[in-house]
């Protein structure tokens, strides 16, 4: 009786212990694991929600992704700042804005251009300009012409240099007469013969009327090559070394220093801008007379040239005449 009493009360244990076990593991459930904080709270500063954990919480890829890609698109508008803001100016062009370049102040600005070589195909391009100069050669009975724009009462000067064996001499015309160098019926208003083979020919000419005009340069006599200067007393030319307006006072003279380039020639025009008659004096560094201008009458240009020996200084004087007042322009040119 004993044995079925202990048997009934240890069955009776276990049951109990059973059902123990059952309740305790419906009453208490297992926590989950504690999760450590996500990239997310770091990166948006959000403190973690103190709900139970859910679906979305439980991705923190997809909250981390957007947040990469908010910064991807944040990255476009630094990259962009330049352009919204406004590009400053070039402090160059404010500089050549608001002053002009000093080198275009002062002298620079009165001085003459620089003389540009004559070409040799000036002859079939068109006009023979101031400033000019031309080479060619030519057999006794042979002629060149030169066609020339022409302003009215302006002195052009023609300055030929022929060979030892050539003999030239020199005509203005009236128009153009470059497709006949000899027109017949035809006088012309200005001529030059007067030097022997081999020196040069000077011919000034002041047309009375604006237009075209012809020089011709002939051989009379002999052959052989010959260069032709041409000038005016206002456009600036190779071996200029005076050129410009001057004014005499009543009893007064003017005087001009000029170095010639070792043997080659000097050439000097004065003309009148009035009535006056002015005459042109050249002479030695010592004051001897070498040779006088005094042809023209009052109100006409006056030429005159020295051909020196080797480099020679020389004194050109300029007087009035009558002892009167006189104004004038003044042309000097040392042949190179």
């Amino acid at each position: 009786m004993k044995r079925l009493f202990a048997l009934l009360f240890t069955l009776a244990i276990l049951v109990a212990g059973c059902d123990d076990k059952s309740d305790r593991g419906a009453a208490t459930p297992i926590p989950p694991p504690p999760v450590a904080p996500s990239l997310e709270t770091s990166a948006s500063g959000k403190l973690p929600s103190p709900s139970a954990p859910s679906s979305e919480s439980a991705l923190p890829t997809v909250a981390v992704s957007p947040t990469s890609e908010s910064l991807v698109v944040n990255i476009p508008t630094v990259e962009i700042q330049p352009t919204q803001a406004p590009s400053p100016e070039p402090p160059t062009q404010v500089a050549a804005t608001a002053s002009p370049d000093p080198s275009t102040d002062g002298p620079v600005a009165t001085s003459a251009p620089p003389f540009v070589e004559p070409a040799p195909e000036l002859l079939t391009t068109g006009l023979f300009e101031p400033g000019r100069r031309d080479d060619a050669s030519l057999v006794e009975g042979e002629a060149i012409a030169y066609l020339v724009n022409g302003h009215a009462y302006q002195p052009y000067i023609l300055f030929v240099e022929p060979s030892n064996e050539l003999n030239v001499a020199l005509a203005a015309y009236i128009g153009d007469h470059t497709d006949q160098t000899t027109p017949e019926g035809v006088t012309p208003p200005a001529t030059a013969d007067n030097a022997l083979a081999g020196r040069p020919e000077i011919l000034v000419y002041s047309p009375e009327s604006n237009g075209l005009f012809t020089l011709v340069v002939r051989a009379i006599a002999g052959q052989g090559s010959f260069v032709a200067h041409f000038f005016d007393l206002v456009t600036p030319a190779r071996g200029v070394v005076v050129q410009q307006a001057a004014a005499l006072a009543a009893g007064t003279e003017q005087v001009y220093e000029v170095t010639s380039n070792g043997a080659r020639p000097i050439i000097v025009a004065a003309d009148p801008t009035d009535q006056s008659d002015i005459a042109l004096d050249i002479l030695s560094e010592d004051g001897t007379l070498l040779t006088t201008a005094n042809y023209s009458g009052p109100g006409g240009v006056e030429t005159a040239y020295v051909l020196p020996l080797g480099a020679t200084s020389y004194l050109v004087k300029v007087r009035e005449v009558n002892g009167g007042e006189a104004n004038y322009q003044a042309l000097i040119i040392a042949l190179e």
